[in-house]
């Protein structure tokens, strides 16, 4: 294992190029089955949790396969909880937890992790920043021990914040500005979240805003939202919780709490009533045109997305998936065509990208999936689309589970929106429940065109429009 430096990922949801847009989104999956044709059956991950005084939550998964450790601390605040004027502060934030504090030097955080076998990393996005690391499970400790250091005893200087800032600035340059497709992908999320403005920014932030912010603004955000009581700590391999409780408490605490979390307003009601938004833009670096087509979906605790969850497995998962065999091969009006759900705490959205062949205009490729959208919401699916759609949400379950690292994202995702983890037990045995009159109804409650935004991209050097 190699060493990897921090990084951020706003929501998973920039993709560099067109490729990486319409190509990485599609995961292939095919049917799990046992011996003598029964369902493979996805053992439920072992959980513990326990929370300190100071309202620092635990999470421990105690799994011996390997000799080693996955640890990550995730902080309840992403972009959504930036102040105005300050877009990029949580991105920032990630990038100098990296740096010293009053018990590590500047880059000795790299070197105690690396030289212990481990790796590490951070991303960012709307509603948290993350903290990872795997190393080998009799070094579990150096890993909380690092944690309580930047929770609690963060050095921020001029000299690391400007440092930073720069970093931060260079990576919206390379990963959005300078890629292809990467901004229309903020601007499907500015429109559709027009009257939601913690989610109308990205994670990445406005220049500027970074250019705009001081060390004293990064002080007054670390002092007011990195406290115990503002994270969740998620420990699985080859350690039993007794030990992890006693780190927790001897590192964790007596930390002091940070003043309690602001609350978000809510997010207005999905789906949408209020009819379709649409924003043109050229893009000088794409070299065919793109179209973006999102529906609002409701915060990600909700029921409805279960059947959600299959539905777009079977609009844009695969070959043989609904769009890509009307689009791509009966049609052959597009290049490809992938279906994602961008979940969120408090809203989320349905989003379908689609490449058309060349000579063919955006707006015959918009019709197409308009029609077929309609028609899945007026006829329904078939059965045995539905049981294809859970075979892949299994394949995916089982990849989900093979990692230490994988398994203590699953458990952090599953207790950030559901306040608790142990629900991830009972996730897969509430797929097989979802029936064909349970796709239909969300096809025909979410994917109306009063509830739709799109975003169409053209190659081009002229300036953007929007309406």
């Amino acid at each position: 294992m190699s060493p990897s430096r921090p990084r951020s990922a706003p929501g998973g949801r920039v993709h560099a190029a067109l490729a990486a847009v319409l190509v990485a989104l599609v995961a292939s999956a095919s049917p799990l089955w046992a011996q003598g044709g029964e369902r493979l059956v996805v053992p439920p991950l072992a959980i513990d949790t326990f929370t300190l005084d100071n309202g620092l939550r635990v999470i421990v998964s105690e799994d011996h396969s390997t000799p080693i450790v996955a640890v990550e601390m995730w902080y309840h605040v992403g972009s959504a909880h930036e102040p105005e004027g300050r877009t990029g502060f949580a991105h920032l934030f990630e990038h100098l937890a990296f740096e010293d504090t009053e018990g590590m030097a500047d880059g000795e955080f790299a070197n105690l992790i690396t030289r212990a076998g481990g790796v590490y990393n951070g991303e960012t996005d709307a509603d948290r920043t993350a903290f990872h690391e795997v190393l080998p499970a009799n070094r579990v400790n150096l890993a909380l021990w690092s944690h309580a250091e930047r929770m609690a005893r963060l050095r921020i200087g001029e000299d690391d914040f400007t440092t930073q800032r720069n970093v931060v600035k260079e990576e919206r340059r390379l990963r959005v500005d300078n890629q292809p497709y990467a901004v229309s992908r903020l601007s499907l999320d500015s429109v559709a979240f027009r009257h939601y403005e913690p989610y109308r920014h990205s994670a990445m932030g406005s220049m500027d805003d970074l250019d705009a912010a001081d060390v004293g603004d990064a002080r007054a955000f670390y002092d007011r939202f990195y406290g115990p009581n503002h994270a969740v700590l998620a420990v699985v391999g080859a350690v039993g919780a007794d030990d992890v409780r006693a780190m927790a408490e001897e590192y964790f605490g007596a930390l002091e709490r940070a003043p309690e979390m602001p609350v978000l307003p809510p997010a207005p009601d999905a789906p949408r009533t209020d009819g379709e938004r649409r924003h043109e833009e050229v893009d000088p670096l794409a070299q065919l045109p793109l179209v973006w087509m999102a529906h609002g979906l409701p915060a990600a605790s909700h029921p409805d997305y279960l059947p959600i969850t299959l539905l777009t497995q079977i609009l844009g998962t695969g070959e043989s998936s609904r769009l890509r065999r009307r689009l791509v091969t009966e049609e052959g009006a597009a290049l490809d065509v992938v279906a994602e759900i961008d979940r969120r705490r408090q809203a989320g959205m349905l989003v379908i990208g689609a490449a058309p062949n060349a000579s063919v205009d955006p707006a015959r490729l918009e019709a197409l999936l308009a029609e077929e959208l309609r028609l899945i919401a007026s006829e329904g699916v078939a059965p045995e689309e539905l049981e294809a759609a859970r075979n892949q949400v299994l394949t995916g379950a089982v990849t989900e589970r093979m990692t230490v690292a994988s398994k203590a994202s699953l458990l952090q995702r599953y207790t950030l929106v559901h306040g608790s983890p142990f629900g991830v037990n009972r996730e897969l045995a509430r797929f097989d429940e979802v029936t064909v009159d349970d796709l239909r109804r969300v096809a025909a409650t979410y994917l109306t065109a009063a509830n739709r935004t799109v975003v169409v991209v053209r190659p081009g050097r002229a300036a953007g429009a929007a309406r």
